[in-house]
């Protein structure tokens, strides 16, 4: 609550010194309510809880040049402190920075600070606002803004491996070079370019780098991943269609328990079609994998910094392909699905979504009876939003997963003790609240 008490306090220190004019006050408050039967059984109570973010931003242009930003954010469960006396001292700097644009004159800009990273359809930088914390990047940006092309160069430590120190590093007489810490930080690397080629045409052409130096089992490198990709986006106001091809390629070195070299790709392609108030399209997205204890390659494409939300979905099965936890994910994962949205022009504040998800690993393997399988099963999702008023939104959502060979096979072995063979249908529903000014 200190946090928050000199926030408020140098909010009202400088609303004394600047007119009202020049601030901008934005803020978000969401409570979402689960409940979560995703355990394929349904003789278990499914589980139930209550999940709370609270934004609060403000936003001062310096001068024409020279913006400032800071949110805060409290992000809680209900009931999370477990007594109605106790202080989670939660408040925290969800982005904060400054950003100064037209540099010598030219579309140039410069932003450090902590920022969110949100480019192209977030496959892979992406806000990941469903999660309950939300994903922001400490670091640096350089970048472009033209009239018709944007490029962006970033710097962002994902991981510091030393504290602040206001002080040189402790040394004996004779100076022990050991006595130095190796760099076992991660930080990453990276340049995102969108060009206008046409009033329908859009390209995307990227790069970014990984470097964790982490130094396992006294091996140079953890992970030192190299990503390139780029994307078509075809979008033509004469007729109501519309298409996105996206790809990347990783390539680099990872060490799990040995090292082994990176090669994956990625493809997502969407093909649409606008018909009155209903927008169909198909999708397919393909995230290569294999088996990395047959093979010195590492064959699962990872964009941990992306929105998967969008696209692999909404009951987050396959979040985590590449935690070693995931018994099923180096195997890869294909997601063919088709997405139905229906927003009448007759009544704008209502949204609906219907999703339609079958899941399979990129290459089959065999379960414990000796069987090539790939089928991790159909997903189907329901959303319904509606804007009551101005700043306030109803959710409503739910969802139903029926598991195959490979969904099954990966809870047997993440489950051993689990006493039935028996898969019921998963389902996953929630209500959300979400007031934003």
């Amino acid at each position: 609550m200190r946090i928050f008490s000199l926030f408020l306090f140098c909010f009202l220190f400088t609303t004394n010194l600047f007119s009202q004019e020049n601030f901008k006050i934005s803020g978000e408050f969401r409570v979402r309510t689960e409940l979560d039967g995703r355990d394929f059984l349904n003789n278990t109570y499914p589980q139930s809880f209550t999940a709370l973010r609270a934004r609060l931003a403000i936003e001062k242009a310096i001068n024409e040049h020279i913006k400032f930003f800071i949110q805060l954010q409290d992000s809680r469960v209900f009931g999370e402190e477990k007594n109605t006396l106790t202080d989670l001292k939660n408040i925290d700097l969800h982005q904060g920075y400054v950003s100064v644009t037209n540099l010598f004159g030219t579309p140039l800009y410069f932003t450090f600070g902590r920022f969110k990273l949100n480019y192209g359809k977030f496959k892979i930088f992406g806000p990941n606002d469903w999660h309950n914390v939300g994903r922001s990047h400490d670091g640096f940006k350089f970048g472009y803004n033209g009239e018709k092309s944007k490029v962006d160069l970033f710097i962002t430590t994902h991981t510091n491996f030393l504290s602040y120190r206001a002080g040189a590093a402790k040394v004996t007489q004779n100076y022990n070079y050991l006595e130095a810490p190796a760099d076992t930080g991660f930080n990453i690397y990276g340049v995102y370019s969108t060009f206008k080629l046409s009033p329908s045409l859009n390209l995307d052409i990227y790069g970014y780098n990984e470097w964790d130096r982490q130094r396992p089992n006294k091996v140079d490198f953890a992970l030192n991943r190299y990503t390139i990709g780029g994307a078509f986006e075809f979008s033509p106001s004469t007729i109501p269609f519309y298409s996105r091809l996206e790809s990347a390629y990783q390539f680099g070195k990872i060490t799990l328990n040995q090292q082994h070299t990176i090669k994956a790709f990625m493809i997502l392609a969407t093909i649409g079609y606008q018909l009155g108030d209903l927008n169909f399209s198909i999708n397919a997205d393909i995230n290569s994998g294999g088996d990395s204890l047959k093979t010195t390659d590492y064959k699962l494409f990872d964009n941990p910094y992306s929105t998967k939300h969008n696209y692999q979905g909404f009951m987050d099965f396959f979040t985590g392909l590449s935690d070693p936890k995931f018994a099923t994910g180096l195997y890869g994962l294909n997601d063919y699905f088709l997405r139905i949205i229906y927003q009448p022009k007759s009544l704008k504040a209502l949204n609906l979504q219907l999703d339609a998800h079958y899941f399979t690993t990129f290459v089959s393997f065999k379960n414990s009876d000796g069987k090539d399988i790939s089928a991790y099963g159909p997903e189907l999702n329901l959303v319904a939003r509606y804007k009551l008023y101005e700043a306030l939104e109803i959710e409503w959502g739910s969802g139903a997963f029926v598991a195959q060979d490979a969904m099954k096979e990966l809870y047997k072995r993440a489950l051993p003790k689990r006493t039935t063979s028996t898969f019921d249908p998963a389902f996953w529903t929630y209500l959300q609240l979400n007031v934003k000014f």
